[in-house]
């Protein structure tokens, strides 16, 4: 009888491999064909490999044209979940790290690193005419957040901007200043996402949320201020909150 037991076993787990690897030898340029996925924010420029080893090529106006290639764990999809290890990159940026999916919702992004070039961080900026010099690096950062529950249980990692020249408006002139290296550490409270931003001497100069509601955060302090070289009106400590801007994201 547990012979028996064992045997069904067996043969259960030797299907479900089976379909498994069918599932991720799947040709990706067929996939996307039958797919068919209208509306996306990006153009596809051009798809191949597997489902298990996928080569992707987008194009869209901020990032220009962008490869993204990963790698799917066959073993981890045989327990419902999805893991990847995946690498990005364009002119002017580029990232690698890990990225898994959990039945209970959480998605997980595991040592993740990225180069952000500072002609990519200008082109949003453009508008509000501020130009700023230093590139943005993301340094081995980890972030568990559940889609379901909107929570963030984890979080660790650096950002960290070289720091450099600054222009902005200021009424009818504009004005520069030369900022040193400021540093954003990642960590989490109570679901939610923190972040700190400090100066390389550890002098805090803003700090930033996202709560489980959907709500971003960030607070500039009076140090910031004091560092790009303004007048301040009102007597305030350099710790003090001058003010905070919140914004809906989800």
């Amino acid at each position: 009888m547990a012979e028996a037991k064992s045997s069904r076993k067996l043969v259960v787990v030797s299907i479900l491999a089976y379909f498994v690897f069918l599932l991720v030898m799947f040709p990706l340029n067929i996939a996307y064909k039958l797919i068919d996925p209208k509306g996306l924010p990006v153009q596809v420029v051009s798809v191949s490999g597997t489902l298990w080893d996928g080569h992707l090529v987008i194009k869209q106006s901020l990032i220009g044209q962008t490869q993204l290639d990963w790698t799917l764990s066959p073993m981890a999809l045989l327990t419902g979940e999805v893991n990847s290890q995946f690498s990005v990159k364009s002119a002017q940026f580029e990232g690698k790290g890990n990225v898994s999916l959990a039945m209970n919702g959480d998605i997980a992004l595991n040592q993740v690193s990225a180069y952000v070039d500072a002609a990519l961080i200008n082109k949003p900026l453009r508008s509000q005419k501020v130009n700023v010099n230093g590139d943005l690096e993301l340094i081995q950062t980890n972030i568990v957040f559940n889609m379901k529950e909107k929570i963030t249980s984890f979080a660790s990692g650096r950002l960290v901007w070289a720091g450099g020249d600054v222009q902005y408006p200021k009424g009818r002139s504009k004005k520069s200043a030369n900022l040193p290296m400021l540093i954003a550490d990642i960590s989490s409270l109570n679901g939610e996402l923190l972040a700190q931003v400090h100066t390389d001497d550890g002098l805090n100069v803003a700090k930033g949320n996202l709560k489980a509601d959907g709500w971003a955060s960030i607070a500039i302090q009076k140090r910031m201020i004091d560092l790009v070289g303004e007048p301040w009106p009102n007597k305030a400590s350099a710790d003090s909150v001058i003010f905070e801007v919140s914004e809906k994201v989800f």
